[in-house]
Formats: C-alpha cells, sequence, structure tokens
C-alpha cells in the first residue's frame, strides 16, 4: 500500500490523537499489547510543540490518515523524567565511535499506525518519508521502545536497520534505545 506520507496540517489533529487513542498503553487491553502501542497521551498543542520543533509526520491515504511520527529535538522534553534520563545517557553511550551526544541528533518517536492499517509498509513509509525530508537536517535518529512492545522493536530493528545501543529502566519499565544514522 501507497500512503501520501506530508507534515502534518491543524486540521490532522482529531484524527491522529484517534489514532493515538485506540493504541494508548492503558486503553490497550493486555491481550492486544503485543500488537503495539504508544505511551505519551499528547493533546492537540503537544502535538503542534512536536511539529514546531522538528516535524509530525502523517501518512494519509484517500483524506483518511493511517498513521503518524513525531520528531523532535531531545531538549524539548527535559521536563519529562524518561527524556532527561536518555538526554543524559546520551553523553556516554558510543556510537560508531565518539558519544552519541556528539551527534545532531532527532528523537523519533512517538510512532502509530491506525489498527486497521498495520502491516501494509506504512511504518516503513512514514520514516523514509522523514529522513528523506526533514530528517536530512540531522546526523542520528534514536528513539526508546518499551521491552513489552516486541512489535515496535522489531520493526524499528528490522524495517529501518536501527539498533540498540542501550538499555535502561525508568519508573519501574525496560526500556531500548535504538539508533541509526540519516
Amino acid at each position: 500500500m501507497s500512503v501520501n506520507c506530508r507534515r502534518m496540517n491543524d486540521s490532522d489533529i482529531e484524527q491522529i490523537i484517534a489514532i493515538q487513542n485506540e493504541s494508548l498503553l492503558g486503553k490497550v487491553s493486555g491481550a492486544d499489547l503485543k500488537d503495539g502501542f504508544v505511551q505519551g497521551d499528547f493533546t492537540a498543542t503537544d502535538f503542534k510543540t512536536f511539529d514546531q520543533d522538528v516535524a509530525v509526520m502523517v501518512a494519509e491515504d484517500d483524506g483518511k490518515l493511517a498513521g503518524y511520527l513525531c520528531a523532535s529535538h531531545l531538549e524539548l522534553h527535559q521536563a519529562k523524567e524518561l527524556l532527561k534520563l536518555l538526554a543524559k545517557r546520551t553523553e556516554s553511550i558510543m556510537f560508531e565511535g565518539k558519544p552519541l551526544s556528539e551527534y545532531k541528533i532527532v528523537i523519533s518517536g512517538p510512532i502509530c499506525i491506525a489498527k486497521a492499517e498495520r502491516g501494509k509498509g506504512i511504518f516503513e513509509q512514514l520514516y523514509n518519508s522523514f529522513f528523506a525530508t526533514v530528517g536530512k537536517d540531522f546526523e542520528v535518529s534514536i528513539c526508546f521502545v518499551d521491552d513489552a512492545n516486541p512489535r515496535s522493536l522489531a520493526a524499528h530493528i528490522n524495517k529501518l536497520g536501527m539498533r540498540i545501543v542501550d538499555e535502561f529502566k525508568c519508573a519501574g519499565r525496560n526500556y531500548n534505545l535504538l539508533a541509526r544514522k540519516i
């Protein structure tokens, strides 16, 4: 399936939030967690902030959104414990010969594909569109994936060639930090 990937418009926000809410941790039943989930319960203002900082990419098919990918500078999230920890860890994580913090990095995520659209290649199309446009302003893309989300972890590794560069715990959850050059 080929979709149109583009930057978010304000008129997309209602659909973005609907996609988020159908996969939001705490709203997804335990049996469905294996199919993927997102942790951040973001508002319209949050999505606008992501887009102003770096980008929110959306995948559109016949006027209906099939998924979204947020990207931001790590500094945007320093009020959040998880991201503050992650920023500190980038100083000691070696990636291709130097500390990760010495690269111009972008944090990619959250990404969420509508349940009915999963398995159709939209994940890769969103990332590839981001890497080819806004992402070219950065050297390395990083993301973190909860251990309890094996579908997302496998997609980032197998479909994007990202690799695990660190594992850490925060607020009782186990995370993998992944990275790849853009």
